[in-house]
């Protein structure tokens, strides 16, 4: 079955389900299994974990498959999903505004509002033209092309006992490591344990982001002071002034106020290497 438009891939899972398949590929990007596993949450036929999902990369970033080690190579793929090692992966559910209405949308690698934010849109934007750049170089350009126009927000985060309003760079919801084209804002990541691990980017001097984006790509972004992370299974994000843009896996979502939530290993994946746990550290 081929997409042929926006919201089609979320259908044409839903009709997988209706005829009965249990086990269903996906193929594209990160934003095709985003489409994927919304497709999948939403359809009523069966519960999500009776289908076991699978995805072969052929995108601009594939931060997920990157984590799993899942190859883009035909012949390399099959053997993945042959080998048939299912992990068992956390759903991130996002409440926002979307068309004007109360909606929710779902996610499995990492969402986000402020600058990563304002970068889903420009991607969305530059999708419409042939780029000259792919893959790290796109995103790279993604990221300079948006920065000195940037805006820092002020934003309110509720979660926990914690209710706290900062001006804030950029703010990551993540469930994986990955995102951006091979960024590593969230090194400690687990997918199986249930909790979010939030990374923020306080407000600090764009020669300092350029000067340090080099550590965000080797997973070393905390040795800036400006960088933290926390743990919570919820989160509450909301822009003093206006709403602001929700990106999940890459792709423009919605309107906040938005509040993230998380169900754990609500989701069964073929993948191709279970990723080791790391001692969060913070």
């Amino acid at each position: 079955w081929i997409s042929e438009f926006n919201g089609h891939i979320e259908d044409l899972v839903g009709s997988a389900c209706q005829e009965g398949y249990r086990k269903i590929a996906s193929y594209g990007g990160d934003g095709s299994l985003n489409a994927a596993v919304n497709g999948l949450v939403t359809q009523t036929v069966c519960s999500p974990k009776d289908v076991l999902l699978a995805h072969y990369p052929s995108g601009t970033g594939n931060d997920w498959t990157r984590f799993f080690k899942i190859p883009n190579k035909p012949k390399d793929w099959v053997q993945t999903i042959n080998k048939n090692l299912v992990f068992n992966h956390d759903l991130g559910i996002i409440d926002l505004t979307k068309d004007g209405k109360p909606a929710k949308h779902y996610f499995v690698n990492i969402a986000g509002v402020a600058y990563e934010s304002q970068c889903a849109v420009l991607i969305t934007e530059a999708r419409k033209t042939k780029s000259l750049f792919q893959g790290k170089l796109f995103y790279d350009f993604i990221v300079l092309k948006g920065l000195f126009s940037f805006q820092v927000p002020e934003l309110t985060l509720k979660y926990s006992d914690v209710v706290r309003t900062e001006k804030i760079f950029n703010l990551c919801v993540a469930i994986c490591r990955h995102n951006g084209g091979g960024m590593l804002p969230a090194p400690y990541a687990d997918p199986a344990d249930g909790i979010f691990d939030v990374t923020v980017f306080k407000d600090m001097p764009k020669w300092m982001v350029l000067k340090d984006y080099p550590k965000l790509r080797a997973g070393t972004i905390f040795k800036n002071p400006k960088v933290t992370s926390f743990r919570t299974n919820r989160i509450e994000i909301s822009r003093t002034d206006k709403p602001d843009y929700i990106e999940a896996d890459g792709e423009f979502v919605g309107l906040g106020p938005a509040t993230f939530s998380t169900q754990k290993q609500a989701l069964r994946f073929i993948i191709g290497e279970v990723p080791g746990v790391k001692e969060f550290p913070f």
